[in-house]
C-alpha cells in the first residue's frame, strides 16, 4: 500500500511548481519566516479537515482560511504564496496518508477560490484607494463578498465537471451545489468573526469563532450520519421482497441506479432524486403481503398495498404516491399523458421494466430496450425510455 501511496505522491509534484512560485512570491513580503510558516501550516490544517456536507461530499474548511487571510494579510503575492505552499503540502499529506484517490476537481474548485479571493483583494485595495472607504464596514464587505464569491466558484467548478462527465445534467450539478449553502454559510461566518475579532482580542478570537463553529461541525456531521443510516435502511427493506424470493434478486438496487441516473441526467431537483431513489427501491415491497405465491397479483394491487406500508412513515408520503403510481400506463388510448402519472412513477415503470426484461428474461440491453420501446404507445414514456437509452449508451451498454 505504502509504494502505491508514494506514486500518487509522486504524480502529485507537479505541485511542486507552485511551491516554487510561492516561494519566489513569499520571499518579497515583509513577514517573519516564523509568521509564514504559521500561515502555511494553518491552510495546510484547514485544507485536511473536511466537513460532511448536504450534497453528500465533503468540504474542506479551506475557503474560511482563505477568508481569514484576505482580511489580515493584506499583501496580494503574500496571500497567494501561502495559499500555494498550504494547498500543495496538504495535498502531498493526502497522497501518503490516504487510501483515497487525488481528486482533481477538488484542486480545481481550491484553486477557483484562491483566484477568486485575490481578486476580492485587489477590489478592496481599489476602492480603498479611490474611495478612501476603511474601518470594519469594509472589513464586513469584503468578508461578505468573499464568501459569496467562494460559494459561487465552487459551484461553477462542480458545474464544469458535470459537463466534462456527462452523467449529470448542468442543471443538478449546480442546484447539488446550492445546497450546501448552510455549512458554507457557517464556515464563512466563523471564519469572518476569526478575522474580525483577533485585531481587538488577539488569540482569544480562536475559541470565540470556534465555538459556533463547532456546534455547526457537530450538527451537520450528525445529520450526515443520520442520512446515510436511513438510507441505509431502505435499502435494507427493499432486500425483503428478495430474500423471500419474490423478486429477482438485485433487482431494486440495479432499478434505482437506472431511475436515478437518468432523473440526474434530466435535471431534477437534488431532493426529488432522492426521493425517486427511494421509491425506486421499494417498488417492490407490497410482494411481502401476497400470501400465495404461486398467483401473480394485479399490478394495481401490489403498488396500493406497497403504498399502505410505505406511508407508516410520514416523512416518505411522496415516495408513497410514486409506488402507488408507477404501475400505471403513462397514457390511456384516446388520452393524453396521465397527470396523477407523474414523472417519478413513469421513471420507475421504465427502469423496473428494463430490468427485468434483462435480468429475468436474459434479453440483451439492446433486446431489453427494444421490448421497452414496442410499449411506448401507452406503457412507457417515450421521452423516459429515450432517456434511458441515452444512459445505456453512454455507460457503453448498448456497444
Amino acid at each position: 500500500m505504502l509504494p502505491e501511496r508514494l506514486g500518487r505522491a509522486v504524480g502529485l509534484l507537479a505541485w511542486l511548481g507552485g511551491v516554487t512560485v510561492g516561494v519566489l512570491l513569499a520571499s518579497g513580503s515583509a513577514r517573519s519566516t516564523q509568521s509564514l510558516a504559521a500561515w502555511v501550516a494553518f491552510i495546510v490544517l484547514a485544507d485536511l479537515i473536511r466537513v460532511p456536507s448536504p450534497s453528500g461530499g465533503r468540504i474542506s474548511l479551506i475557503g474560511g482560511a482563505g477568508l481569514i487571510g484576505v482580511v489580515l494579510i493584506e499583501n496580494v503575492p503574500t496571500l497567494a504564496a501561502i495559499f500555494l505552499l498550504g494547498l500543495t503540502l496538504s495535498r502531498l499529506l493526502a497522497a501518503l496518508w490516504s487510501d483515497d484517490e487525488a481528486d482533481a476537481e477538488d484542486v480545481l474548485r481550491s484553486m477557483a477560490g484562491l483566484g477568486i479571493l485575490i481578486l476580492v483583494e485587489v477590489a478592496d485595495s481599489w476602492f480603498t484607494e479611490q474611495l478612501r472607504w476603511e474601518g470594519q464596514w469594509e472589513e464586513l464587505t469584503i468578508i461578505l463578498a468573499s464568501g459569496f464569491a467562494w460559494f459561487i466558484a465552487d459551484a461553477f467548478v462542480r458545474m464544469l465537471g458535470a459537463i466534462g462527465v456527462g452523467r449529470s445534467s448542468i442543471r443538478y450539478v449546480w442546484l447539488l451545489a446550492l445546497e450546501d449553502w448552510p455549512i458554507m454559510v457557517s464556515l464563512f461566518a466563523s471564519a469572518g468573526l476569526f478575522a474580525l475579532a483577533q485585531p481587538i482580542i488577539s488569540w482569544w478570537a480562536v475559541p470565540v469563532a470556534a465555538i459556533p463553529f463547532a456546534i455547526s461541525y457537530v450538527s451537520f456531521t450528525l445529520l450526515h450520519g443520520t442520512k446515510t443510516t436511513y438510507g441505509q435502511m431502505i435499502r435494507a427493506l427493499s432486500r425483503l421482497p428478495e430474500v423471500a424470493g419474490l423478486s429477482p434478486d438485485g433487482h431494486a438496487a440495479s432499478s434505482a441506479m437506472l431511475a436515478s441516473t437518468m432523473a440526474r441526467s434530466m435535471g431534477m431537483h437534488p431532493d426529488d432524486v432522492t426521493r425517486l431513489e427511494y421509491a425506486t427501491l421499494l417498488h417492490d415491497i407490497g410482494r411481502i403481503t401476497v400470501e400465495d405465491v404461486s398467483e401473480e397479483p394485479e399490478p394495481a394491487d401490489l403498488a396500493r398495498w406497497g403504498a399502505q406500508i410505505i406511508r407508516q412513515a410520514p416523512y416518505l408520503a411522496e415516495v408513497a404516491d410514486h409506488v402507488e403510481h408507477h404501475h400505471a400506463p403513462y397514457r390511456r388510448p384516446g388520452e393524453g399523458a396521465d397527470p396523477e402519472v407523474g414523472m417519478e412513477s413513469r421513471i420507475i415503470k421504465v427502469a423496473s421494466a428494463y430490468d427485468r426484461a434483462h435480468r429475468t428474461l436474459e434479453l440483451s440491453p439492446l433486446e431489453a430496450l427494444e421490448v421497452l420501446h414496442r410499449r411506448t404507445a401507452y406503457d412507457f414514456d417515450p421521452a423516459v425510455v429515450a432517456r434511458l437509452r441515452a444512459v445505456l449508451q453512454r455507460s457503453g451498454r448498448l456497444s
